[in-house]
């Protein structure tokens, strides 16, 4: 009887002790009833937007003016620099005169030195020339060009040409120069030694008109110099060597009647109203 009572107070006690140390529940994460809203990405940043494709403006092209007629007529000399004789040929303390391989050369040794060659014939009134050159050693301020209706090389009409690009024509007398044009920009030509240039002038009575590459460049009246020869010259701005070569010489007669004649201007006078 004691036995079965102890087994009970045991029972009873551990019954007891087992509702007060129940283990702890778990707090176990609930179950969603919906998901979350899905989230839309971000665009990602263009750092480099495209842009539209540049068309470009159509270039417009701009014909030259038209050049008045020139009136030619025949060629009246053909000049390839062949037969020496015929030009001024030296040398001296300033430089030297000289044919080599069919053309003239002017080179200029001294410091500011000047060297002219004239062609012994013919005199030129009205005609219109062609005469290439080419600068070999050339800088700055240099100046090179040509002598027309020359009656000697204090008396003429010099063109002048320089290294860098530009251009006058001016009026020699009695070694005195006066210059009939502004300085012009010849936006045209490069002069260097790797080009040729060519140079034209049409002398008609007083009338004086320059060409470069067959672009006008001068046109003006002077009544000075009527006739003479042609001529070329170089002059060195400083103390370094100049040297310039001329090439090929075309002179033509000019045709007064091929020349345009100015239509007459008529002037209308109105009869008075009565």
């Amino acid at each position: 009887m004691r036995l079965w009572a102890r087994s009970l107070f045991v029972v009873t006690l551990l019954l007891v002790i087992g509702a007060g140390c129940s283990p702890p529940s778990v707090n176990r994460p609930e179950t969603p009833t919906s998901l979350p809203p899905t989230t839309t990405p971000s665009p990602s940043p263009v750092w480099f937007p495209p842009t539209a494709t540049f068309t470009p403006i159509p270039t417009r092209l701009i014909s030259p003016t038209p050049t008045p007629a020139l009136a030619l007529g025949d060629l009246v000399l053909s000049d390839d620099f062949e037969s020496p004789g015929t030009w001024q040929t030296y040398r001296n303390a300033t430089g030297s005169a000289a044919y080599e391989q069919r053309q003239l050369t002017l080179a200029v040794n001294a410091a500011k030195g000047y060297l002219t060659s004239l062609r012994n014939a013919p005199e030129i009134g009205n005609a219109y020339l062609e005469l290439s050159l080419q600068p070999n050693l050339c800088q700055g301020q240099d100046t090179f060009g040509l002598l027309l209706r020359a009656a000697d090389e204090f008396n003429a009409y010099r063109w002048v040409i320089t290294c860098q690009g530009q251009m006058r024509l001016e009026r020699l007398q009695s070694g005195r120069n006066l210059p009939l044009s502004d300085w012009i920009e010849l936006s045209e030509i490069q002069v260097n030694p790797l080009v040729e240039t060519r140079l034209a002038a049409w002398l008609y009575q007083d009338h004086l008109r320059l060409f470069v590459n067959g672009f006008e460049e001068i046109n003006l009246r002077d009544p000075v110099f009527t006739s003479g020869r042609i001529g070329v010259f170089a002059r060195a701005a400083g103390d370094s060597a100049l040297s310039v070569s001329f090439r090929r010489l075309r002179i033509y007669a000019i045709n007064p009647m091929l020349l345009p004649t100015a239509t007459p201007t008529v002037l209308v006078i109105p009869t008075p109203q009565r």
